[in-house]
């Protein structure tokens, strides 16, 4: 039977296992196999993966005319083709044609002025010439009163000259020095004036309508707006009838140039350093699961970091991203649409 003591031996295995745990617990810690270091990163985890959009060569630029106006005819369709100088469509035009007719008017008045003037000034040697003559003439005038006067008086004796005479030889003689002076100032005033001086305002004044015909002309071509290139038309907003006011929120004519498509890839600041004109670059629609693959090279480099050149707010975008420009050189364009928002991949190697 039990005294009610318990066995020293289960104390001394709970003291062998106190000492003994720690020790063996920190030899598998120490001593336990090292794990094997990680594969080395494979060549594309360093590629430069970014979004970017399909562009027009020269990229796409809005048209619109440069003054209000009503539509009165659309020339073309929405998605066409056009040439270089083609009309797109055309505006009310009637008030700046009376304004052309208005301002040509203007012109001829002017160039009659002008001629006016260089006749005047080629007639000015024959004038002053005239003027001469005619002070030389009063002056000899003056000579003969005198004369007449002084003779007259030397015959008192023979006739006796009264006071009434008298006075009207006087009369004479002040009447003909008073037109002596009168043609002296005339021939004054003329020899002041400079005829080449009338003819230069007369051209200014021909100069400043010319202008304002070139612009009245200026103004009755753009009532037709005309594709500033070969390309195509990738929106109208506008139809006959309607009123087009420059600088509307929407523009009236989306154009895009003629040529090869390409890749505007938005790099974000962080990789600038990494992509290099020449470089590989793969590239599918950011939005199809199953889109098929695009390849190309880096053909430049923007010099500046700037926001994204759309501000675009589209769903799930980030649009304050400063970035760098990078335009990308497509093998073919097959399937690409301006405007498509791509997911880029630039290769390292």
């Amino acid at each position: 039977m039990s005294n009610g003591r318990r066995s020293p031996g289960i104390f001394r295995v709970l003291a062998v296992l106190l000492l003994v745990g720690p020790l063996g617990f920190a030899g598998w810690y120490f001593y336990q196999r090292k794990p094997a270091d990680p594969p080395p990163a494979r060549g594309d985890d360093l590629d430069v993966v970014c979004t970017g959009r399909v562009d027009a060569p020269g990229t796409v630029i809005s048209l619109e005319p440069s003054a209000a106006g009503r539509v009165v005819e659309v020339c073309v369709d929405e998605g066409a083709a056009v040439s270089d100088g083609q009309p797109i469509l055309k505006l009310d035009d009637a008030v700046a044609r009376n304004r052309f007719q208005q301002a040509d008017a203007a012109v001829k008045a002017a160039t009659v002025d002008r001629d006016k003037a260089k006749l005047d000034a080629e007639r000015m040697p024959d004038q002053l010439k005239a003027r001469e003559a005619l002070v030389a003439a009063a002056g000899e005038q003056v000579t003969a009163a005198k004369k007449n006067l002084e003779a007259r008086k030397g015959l008192d004796a023979v006739s006796k000259l009264g006071a009434a005479e008298l006075a009207a030889l006087e009369a004479q003689v002040r009447y003909l020095e008073e037109l002596k002076k009168a043609e002296d100032l005339q021939l004054a005033d003329l020899k002041k004036l400079n005829p080449q001086l009338l003819v230069d305002a007369a051209d200014a004044r021909l100069m400043a309508a010319k202008a304002d015909r070139d612009l009245a002309q200026k103004a009755v071509d753009e009532c037709v707006v005309k594709a500033p290139a070969a390309g195509r038309i990738l929106r109208l907003a506008v139809t006959k009838g309607g009123v087009l006011v420059p600088g509307g929120f929407t523009p009236a004519v989306v154009f895009a140039p003629a040529g090869k498509l390409l890749l505007r890839a938005e790099v974000d600041q962080e990789f600038l350093g990494r992509v290099k004109v020449g470089q590989a670059v793969t590239a599918e629609d950011d939005s199809r699961p199953d889109s098929p693959k695009w390849t190309g090279r880096v053909r430049s480099i923007a010099a500046w970091v700037a926001q994204k050149r759309s501000l675009i707010l589209d769903p799930g975008e980030i649009n304050d991203v400063r970035t760098v420009e990078g335009v990308v050189e497509l093998d073919s364009e097959d399937g690409l649409v301006i405007g498509q928002r791509m997911r880029v991949r630039i290769k390292m190697k």
